[in-house]
């Protein structure tokens, strides 16, 4: 049976709905090409946009070398890391002095400062050595230890002096002074800030009797050594015996000038 021809409205439907299938298809196409265009202009930075990522910082690693301060301390701030201050923590360069405990600091200046602070006075040097100028001088008795003197030398002058060696003890008209105790030399030299006494005691006779030449005695003349411990400081000074006098064998001695009165009366 021949073939049955196909009518042209036939084939022009069919040609027909072929063409919008392809212009569906076209316009899905340039809506997905629209949509990934817009995507990318979002990711490139566009104003106000979500995505911008924040500015990089620069990264400048230590060296991780073995001489690296902070190598293998667990990133331990090198010594002198701090604030421009110095209150960052880290201590201070080389060369660098740091305070002292309590807040103070070393270098010249404090130096010069601890030189001159002393015990409070700005005067720590060798003094003047004491004369008679500068002292009242007293002898008084002793019940014990028997047959001892007590002398005293208060300084009367607006300055500190030094007492040196023992006091030079002359009875009347004796040619040689009273010998020294030497056993009772002190550690240091006696000084003397205004108004304070210094102290040396004075065996007059043996407790037992045995001294030799013993004499009443009715004057005593005492003598400041000098910075030596040999010449004199100044002249005599006339000191009076309690009761007016005194009884002196060969025995006597002196002390060495003490701060403490207990020290002069021990022997």
């Amino acid at each position: 049976m021949p073939r049955t021809a196909r009518t042209p409205d036939a084939a022009a439907r069919r040609g027909n709905g072929r063409s919008a299938a392809r212009r569906r298809t076209l316009r899905i196409a340039a809506a997905g090409l629209t949509a990934v265009a817009a995507l990318t202009l979002t990711a490139c930075g566009g104003s106000g946009d979500a995505l911008k990522t924040h500015d990089a910082k620069h990264f400048d690693p230590a060296p991780q070398d073995a001489k690296d301060p902070a190598a293998g301390n667990g990133g331990t701030a090198p010594s002198g890391a701090g604030d421009s201050d110095g209150k960052g923590g880290g201590s201070k360069p080389s060369g660098q002095p740091s305070p002292e405990p309590g807040g103070n600091a070393t270098g010249p200046d404090a130096e010069d400062t601890a030189a001159n602070s002393g015990n409070g006075s700005a005067d720590t040097g060798p003094h003047q050595p004491c004369d008679a100028s500068r002292l009242h001088l007293t002898a008084a008795p002793l019940t014990r230890p028997v047959n001892h003197l007590l002398l005293e030398a208060k300084n009367t002058s607006g300055s500190t002096c030094d007492l040196y060696a023992y006091p030079f003890l002359r009875f009347d008209d004796d040619q040689a002074p009273v010998a020294s105790f030497d056993d009772s030399k002190p550690q240091a030299v006696v000084s003397l800030a205004p108004g304070e006494s210094g102290y040396a005691g004075v065996l007059t006779s043996s407790a037992d009797g045995g001294g030799a030449h013993g004499h009443t005695r009715t004057s005593l003349s005492v003598l400041l050594a000098g910075r030596d411990g040999q010449g004199s400081s100044g002249g005599a000074a006339q000191v009076g015996l309690p009761g007016g006098s005194a009884y002196i064998d060969d025995s006597a001695w002196v002390t060495y000038w003490q701060s403490d009165l207990a020290d002069a009366t021990q022997w």
